[in-house]
């Protein structure tokens, strides 16, 4: 989701923006993708439905030469980032890591870990400061900090606040841990929100489990987020993992809504003073007195529910700040190129393009002519 709400910011500023991405066989939509590149010879499908130009490959790292557009600059956010990186800086293209994940951790050549002398990028982004910590204890470099980028009107709402929300329902975000929140609290609604795709019999056991429990509801997975936070009176956020930020945090207190959440990885610099953080070896009584607090207490709610709405308004997430500091990071490690800023063209008319799953692996932008 940041790939593609960063790539709409772009193209409204009226740079040229194009997508490469990893191509998946999970769903009908990527199955779609394959058949249409097979039938037509080529080893990556385009398309632009979501209002600028997307390839979409198995191994997007082989398919650089695909792009049509010599971008001047590449940002590689997820796969396998040095392979795409190189790819491209054999072409003479720089690219820029934006980092979203700790997948850096078993970067790898020749089956040992990648030096930092090896690196093929001209510069680092890192979603938190947790992300560039852990990135700088491994190769001393220090990232450049850019959390991801949210478009305000697409999660903002009046909330009801009928429900606790949980988002994710997979065993890294904490599934197990929700369950046994929600079968504590039998009189409190709870939604349980799909997002990843789940193997059928981790399906079977969670719909067996939900069967159990009355007060829980289980809802597709929505291209609206407004739809789930409209009825979101608190959100829930129990991973298991290292987050590097929380991105569903941030989207809650948009609207205001507290967030009852681990404390590990960058989760406590996405929730802030927005929400109430539990230690991970907590038990399962102290995030149910967390949520019953604020299910309660009217007090304590407007409280957090206003620290929330406060938090969302920081700096760090002012959408043209972190543009303008995302461009002049491009500049500094690409070669100048003559219009980076001078020249716009039309911009296209993104509205309503939402036919097709946001792409997520990498991202190519080229500066206006």
């Amino acid at each position: 989701m940041n790939t593609h709400e960063l790539a709409l910011e772009l193209v409204q500023r009226g740079h040229v923006v194009s997508v490469l991405a990893g191509l998946s066989y999970r769903d009908m939509f990527g199955l779609g993708c394959a058949a249409s590149a097979l039938l037509s010879g080529q080893r990556t499908f385009f398309d632009d439905d979501l209002g600028y130009p997307v390839g979409r490959s198995r191994k997007p790292w082989l398919a650089t030469e695909d792009v049509a557009l010599r971008p001047d600059v590449v940002v590689v956010q997820h796969g396998e980032m040095p392979q795409i990186a190189a790819a491209f800086r054999r072409r003479g293209v720089p690219a820029v890591a934006y980092l979203h994940g700790l997948n850096f951790e078993g970067w790898a050549l020749d089956g040992r870990p990648l030096p930092a002398d090896a690196l093929p990028f001209a510069g680092v982004l890192a979603n938190s400061e947790f992300t560039a910590q852990r990135f700088r204890a491994l190769y001393a470099i220090t990232p450049t900090v850019l959390p991801p980028i949210f478009r305000k009107e697409r999660y903002r709402v009046e909330t009801c606040g009928k429900n606790v929300t949980f988002i994710n329902p997979v065993a890294m975000k904490g599934v197990q841990r929700a369950l046994d929140i929600a079968e504590l609290c039998p009189d409190i609604p709870f939604s349980f929100v799909r997002a990843w795709p789940l193997p059928a019999r981790q399906a079977f056991r969670l719909n067996a489990r939900l069967g159990r429990l009355p007060n829980v509801v289980l809802r597709d997975r929505t291209s609206d987020m407004r739809d789930v936070y409209r009825d979101a009176r608190i959100v829930l956020v129990p991973s298991q993992c290292d987050e590097t930020w929380g991105r569903v945090a941030s989207e809650a207190h948009l609207s205001g809504i507290p967030v009852v959440a681990t404390n590990r990885g960058g989760l406590p610099e996405a929730v802030g003073p927005g929400g109430i953080l539990i230690a991970p070896d907590a038990p399962v009584d102290a995030w149910v007195a967390a949520i019953r607090r604020l299910w309660t207490d009217a007090e304590l709610y407007q409280q957090i529910s206003a620290a929330a709405l406060d938090y969302a308004r920081r700096p760090l997430l002012d959408t043209e700040a972190q543009l303008d500091a995302m461009i002049a990071a491009l500049q500094q490690w690409s070669a100048p190129t003559p219009g980076w800023t001078a020249h716009h063209r039309p911009r296209p008319d993104t509205r309503g393009h939402r036919t097709a799953e946001p792409p997520t692996p990498a991202l190519t932008s080229k500066p206006p002519c």
